[in-house]
C-alpha cells in the first residue's frame, strides 16, 4: 500500500512541473523565450520627419489581425544562437542581428535605395514581445532620424508566407 502511495504523491508533485515545461511547436516554451512566431497587434508613431506640423504623435493603433501584410517574424534557434525571419519581407532587405538572448533581440534590417536601416530593440514584456524601432538613412554623408515608433507583437502558432512579393511586401497569414 506504500508504494502506491509514494506513485500518487510523485505524480502530484511531477504533474505541475511537467505543465511548466511544456514547449510550443518549434521548441519554444510559451512566456519563457522570444523563439517562435509574432504578429503585430498595435503600432504607434512617436516621430516621422515627413508628418505634417500637427501630427499628433504617440497614438496606438491597434491592427487588424486578419490583414494580408502583417509584420510577422519567425524567431528561431540557429547553431548557437537565434535568428529572425522578417516573413513580410525578403532578401532585398537582409537583417543582421546585433545582438540576442532568451527575452529580447536587437536586429537591423537594411535597404538599399533609399540606404535606410530600421533598428529593432525588441524585449518580452509579459505575453507580448514589445519593440522600438528607429529608421536611419544615409544623406549627404550623415546618419538622419527618419522615422522613430514603437510595435507591440502577440505570439502565434505559426505564421507563414502566402505568396510572392507585392509593393506592400510578401502576403503572410498567422494562426
Amino acid at each position: 500500500m506504500k508504494k502506491i502511495e509514494v506513485l500518487f504523491v510523485l505524480l502530484f508533485f511531477a504533474t505541475p512541473a511537467m505543465a511548466q515545461s511544456s514547449a510550443e511547436p518549434g521548441g519554444a516554451q510559451t512566456g519563457k523565450t522570444i523563439e517562435g512566431f509574432w504578429q503585430d497587434t498595435a503600432r504607434r508613431i512617436l516621430f516621422s520627419r515627413d508628418a505634417p506640423p500637427a501630427y499628433a504623435y504617440g497614438t496606438w493603433n491597434v491592427l487588424d489581425q486578419k490583414q494580408t501584410y502583417p509584420a510577422a517574424k519567425h524567431i528561431r534557434r540557429s547553431g548557437s544562437g537565434l535568428e529572425l525571419i522578417d516573413l513580410l519581407y525578403d532578401d532585398e532587405n537582409p537583417i543582421k542581428v546585433v545582438s540576442a538572448k532568451e527575452d529580447g533581440i536587437e536586429f537591423v534590417r537594411s535597404t538599399k535605395s533609399p540606404a535606410c536601416g530600421m533598428r529593432h530593440q525588441c524585449r518580452l514584456a509579459g505575453d507580448e514581445l514589445f519593440c522600438s524601432l528607429e529608421n536611419i538613412c544615409r544623406e549627404g554623408g550623415r546618419d538622419v532620424l527618419d522615422w522613430r515608433g514603437e510595435e507591440s507583437y502577440a505570439r502565434r502558432a505559426l505564421c507563414e508566407r502566402d505568396g510572392k512579393r507585392q509593393a506592400q511586401g510578401i502576403p503572410v497569414w498567422c494562426k
